[in-house]
């Protein structure tokens, strides 16, 4: 396998005619469009590109291929590593200077599995065998300082398992197998290393209940915080995100509706202390005039006048059809929270009872790489582990019509700095994650999606909407090459960090050989992506 590095600065080489988007740094690596995608995923100094790809003929033989980059895209080695036969990857990890793949034979919950454990300083690579791990549908994995987690379902019931990978024991984590039980969100600390668990159950009454369990490495559970008063009891909490904790304090952020209503009120902030006591607050769309920006001229007003009219009477207008949240940012000053307001459009999508549509993704909600706006496949999702070439079970779950994104920007003391939204254009997608890849810094706020081979940028500064979603063609970084085709549904856009986005997918790139002849190369590439949006420049006329 050869390795091609296509690396030119964007000023030097090929100026942009948009400045606010442009395409500084790319790599690529020979792979043919029925092959599988590379996942990429961020690592210290860099990136790391993996995938399990089969031999050529009538094999059952595949192998692990990756390479790793620094934040400039250079990359001067590619790894292959031999896989058991019929193997693929349902799950990844980077912890400290550990790349782990787990593989599994079959999709099964019975199916056989195993880990790799690469050193990626030394290259060294190790097979771990998994024999007692308890029989599970696979949603999540993750390591945790040399501790392997796997969470799952078993009779309709979740579980999680601590795998010690020096000691070789299992320890299943105890106050969580149980009926009427949900796992909203698994996040780990690896400094402090604990593990939280975020669980929601309803008691015979149906009743909901929300259940911080904080664990050690080994499964000894060391904080437990039942959150069950609410201001009001027709209320309930749909889901939550926790942020890191911080001088002992830890923030849970999601939204709350009626209870046996599919009716939205907004979103709460819970502050949790060290000694596990809690403080609620609750913001409606009293609290956030900007909620229906998105709507044009004439149905904004009308909307805003239908708000007037309920604030004046005492009511709360219930939000329909779904709020959703997808992202907190914790920053020094607040939090930044990311909504999606969207609709299934499929009558078979998961009902409200934790969170709408599909809640898998929500494990590690910002979990960089993993649950981007990947419009194919998603190879190596270990929530939805599918067939070596078919389709994402995630595709079978309904279709989703996204209305609009919402930006909520709280201080510490949990007041509203500003809210705003950008309109989605109710596009359509099967995929039930976020729609879009977000960077703030606590001023400058820049929102990216793909729409087919576009990416679409908006931009806020301030709380104040400059532009919202403007196109740009994919580009090239050598001006003497041209794109022949993109396989769309392989492209991929994230977030990296500060400004920087990364785009990733497979194309067909011409160029001319030495013999000044054309020729076409088939190719998984990487592109790093700057923005900024202070540098857009309005077309005259627009607007």
């Amino acid at each position: 396998m050869k390795l091609i590095l296509s690396l030119f600065f964007f000023l030097i080489i090929f100026p942009q005619a948009y400045s606010q988007l442009m395409f500084v740094e790319r790599i690529e690596v020979d792979a043919k469009f029925p092959e599988n995608n590379y996942e990429v995923i961020t690592r210290p100094g860099g990136l790391i590109a993996f995938r399990a790809n089969p031999e050529k003929g009538f094999n059952l033989r595949s192998k692990l291929q990756y390479f790793l980059t620094d934040f400039e895209l250079k990359s001067d080695s590619f790894h292959e590593i031999p896989l058991k036969d019929n193997y693929d990857i349902v799950g990844y990890d980077l912890e400290g200077d550990y790349f782990y793949a787990l593989l599994q034979k079959g999709v099964t919950a019975t199916s056989e599995r195993y880990m790799i454990e690469i050193n990626l300083k030394d290259e060294k690579a190790t097979e771990i065998q998994l024999e007692n791990i308890y029989n599970m549908e696979l949603r999540e994995f993750f390591v945790l300082n040399r501790n392997a987690v796997f969470m799952g379902s078993a009779d309709l019931r979740p579980v999680v398992q601590i795998y010690d990978i020096e000691a070789n024991n299992v320890f299943t984590v105890q106050g969580i197998y149980s009926k009427e039980t949900k796992i909203l969100q698994l996040r780990k600390d690896s400094e402090l290393g604990v593990l939280d668990v975020l669980v929601s159950r309803r008691d015979k009454y149906k009743m909901k209940q929300i259940t911080l369990l904080t664990f050690d490495e080994q499964g000894s559970k060391i904080r437990e915080v039942v959150i069950d008063r609410l201001s009001d009891n027709s209320l309930e909490l749909v889901e939550g995100i926790l942020t890191p904790i911080q001088n002992y304090q830890q923030s849970l952020i999601g939204t709350f509706g009626q209870r046996r209503r599919e009716a939205y009120r907004g979103i709460y902030l819970g502050d949790i202390n060290e000694f596990g006591e809690y403080d609620i607050k609750y913001y409606t769309l009293e609290d956030f005039p900007n909620f229906y920006n998105y709507l044009s001229g004439k149905q904004r007003e009308r909307k805003i006048r239908e708000l007037e009219n309920s604030f004046e009477k005492g009511k709360i207008p219930s939000i329909r059809p779904v709020l959703s949240t997808r992202e907190v940012h914790s920053i020094n000053s607040g939090f930044l929270i990311y909504s999606d307001h969207f609709t299934a459009t499929n009558p078979r999508y998961i009902p409200r009872d934790g969170v709408y549509a599909n809640d898998a993704y929500r494990f590690r909600p910002n979990h960089q790489f993993h649950n981007g706006m990947n419009y194919g496949q998603n190879y190596g999702s270990q929530f939805f582990p599918g067939s070596r070439y078919g389709m994402s079970s995630w595709q079978l779950e309904g279709e989703y019509r996204f209305v609009s994104a919402h930006f909520f920007y709280l201080n510490r003391n949990g007041e509203v700095i500003w809210d705003n939204t950008f309109n989605l254009n109710n596009k359509a997608t099967n995929i039930p994650g976020k729609f879009g890849e977000l960077s703030f810094d606590g001023e400058k706020l820049h929102y990216l999606y793909l729409d087919g081979i576009k990416i679409h940028m908006s931009y806020i500064k301030n709380g104040e909407v400059i532009f919202e979603s403007e196109p740009y063609d994919i580009e090239l970084i050598k001006e003497d090459e041209r794109i022949k085709d993109t396989q769309d549904y392989s492209l991929n856009l994230t977030w990296w960090y500060s400004n920087y986005y990364v785009l990733t997918g497979k194309q067909r790139i011409r160029f001319l050989n030495k013999e000044n002849r054309e020729e076409t190369r088939e190719v998984f590439f990487i592109t790093k992506i700057k923005v900024d949006g202070d540098l857009y420049v309005p077309e005259e006329g627009a607007g």
